[in-house]
């Protein structure tokens, strides 16, 4: 079994990621910006992870796996826009933190929820993988500019980052505003 990944490393991880794909957070002005959503696309071409949407069956997320030399994350097209976000991250996550694992996959009792495994059990790797999606989809940095900013209400704060309400609110607990 493995230690466990401070959440200060997963976050510095993502910052890492940020740098490495050309992604400056810190430049984006959130009062000129329809949306703040990270460029999810920009990250995996960056990473050189070949997307594969389909269908699967409702219970499962996404799928990451190594085939030879080449990455491949499989995400369920049949899900809403913001939980396959988050699966990409998700995914994108696991491939960062575990890169040991040569296959990974989730499964859901529901599409739109975050924390449940094949085995029902929140694992820590999915915990790291939780939060390393959090942080990539919504960095602190840019929740509070939108905090700042004026925009304060989960639903306006959630569709501003392509998020669900869910994934927002648990954020908002984690960085302190609910």
């Amino acid at each position: 079994m493995s230690e466990r990944i401070p959440f200060p490393v997963i976050k510095r991880k993502v910052q890492r990621l940020f740098r490495e794909c050309n992604i400056d957070i810190s430049t984006i002005d959130v009062s000129r910006k329809k949306h703040v959503a990270i460029d999810l696309q920009k990250i995996t071409k960056c990473r050189n992870i070949i997307m594969q949407p389909h269908p699967f069956s409702n219970d499962i997320s996404g799928v990451f796996y190594k085939k030879g030399d080449k990455l491949f994350l499989g995400v369920n097209n049949t899900h809403t826009e913001t939980r396959q976000r988050f699966t990409v991250a998700h995914e994108i996550g696991h491939h960062i933190l575990h890169s040991d694992d040569v296959l990974h996959f989730d499964i859901t009792e529901k599409p739109d929820t975050l924390h449940f495994r094949a085995d029902k059990i929140q694992s820590l790797q999915e915990t790291e993988a939780n939060f390393f999606a959090a942080e990539l989809l919504m960095p602190a940095e840019l929740i509070k500019k939108c905090v700042e900013s004026g925009i304060v209400y989960v639903s306006e704060l959630a569709k501003y980052f392509k998020v669900s309400e869910e994934a927002m609110s648990y954020r908002l607990v984690n960085l302190g505003y609910l």
